[in-house]
């Protein structure tokens, strides 16, 4: 029969405790060595006849041992030893995965704008998808552009001119920083950026029959025309923003509701007595 105590040992085990007994005496260090082994340079090999290179070349030279021309590149801090013949190869493949990164970057930048104006969900989806290249790069630039202008015609028609401002701003500043942001800005660019004052004028003008030009001091046309009040129909006829010759390239100056200016008090007349 299995007693009890045999269960109490099987299934709570306690761990055993060795008797106390004599101290042991403190183990002995050994002795640092006076002189240490030398850690060996850092060595690399020759692409060529693969003789140690010690120390490893810090430019391109010529192997000391085959004589043959070695190229030396730099790869996330480390180097790397070349052949004279592989180093076209090795420098193209350093270029497409540069550009790799910059295409996936721009596609991305492109189909998030793309979003903002309800671009077809498939399209986005697919050019998402595709592999990095400038053709998807410009496709995706293409796919913004053509839902930017159909939501363009969209708002108009509605007179939502805070939109088409909106939408136009938006077209401009990407489409110039895309191109380098040149000085001055090509006159296309400066044409969208001319329509989304326009239409901001418009908006105003549902409230007001004047708008105050908010300006950004870049430049003296645009500190003289600073904080000054102008007629919104005489601004549609010749629309003076943005500046010309600004050099910002395309002007900061914008349009704001008119701040409302203290009230004249008419003066009676008085009607003398008889």
């Amino acid at each position: 029969m299995i007693t009890i105590s045999f269960l109490s040992r099987l299934f709570h085990r306690t761990e055993s405790v060795a008797p106390p007994g004599p101290e042991l005496p403190a183990p002995i260090e050994a002795p640092l060595d006076p002189h240490p082994a030398e850690v060996p340079a850092p060595s690399a090999a020759c692409p060529y006849c693969a003789m140690a290179l010690t120390p490893p070349p810090t430019r391109s030279r010529l192997c000391p041992h085959c004589r043959q021309p070695i190229a030396l590149r730099r790869v996330d801090g480390r180097v790397v030893l070349l052949p004279e013949d592989a180093v076209a190869i090795f420098d193209a493949q350093r270029r497409y995965e540069q550009d790799v990164v910059e295409w996936t970057a721009a596609i991305k930048h492109w189909l998030t704008l793309a979003a903002t104006v309800e671009a077809s969900d498939e399209r986005r989806a697919r050019l998402a998808a595709a592999p990095p290249s400038a053709e998807a790069v410009d496709a995706s630039r293409s796919l913004f552009l053509s839902a930017a202008e159909a939501a363009i015609r969209t708002a108009r028609h509605a007179k939502h001119w805070k939109a088409v401002s909106r939408i136009r701003r938006v077209q401009a500043a990407n489409l110039y920083a895309d191109i380098g942001s040149p000085i001055p800005p090509p006159p296309d660019i400066v044409d969208l950026h001319r329509d989304a004052m326009l239409a901001e004028l418009r908006a105003l003008q549902t409230i007001s029959k004047v708008a105050e030009l908010a300006g950004t001091g870049c430049c003296a046309t645009c500190r003289h025309d600073e904080d000054k009040t102008f007629t919104i129909s005489a601004e549609l006829r010749t629309p003076r923003l943005p500046h010309d010759g600004c050099p910002k390239g395309l002007c900061g100056c914008d349009w704001w509701i008119a701040k409302a200016g203290p009230k004249k008090t008419r003066r009676r007349r008085t009607v003398p007595a008889d």
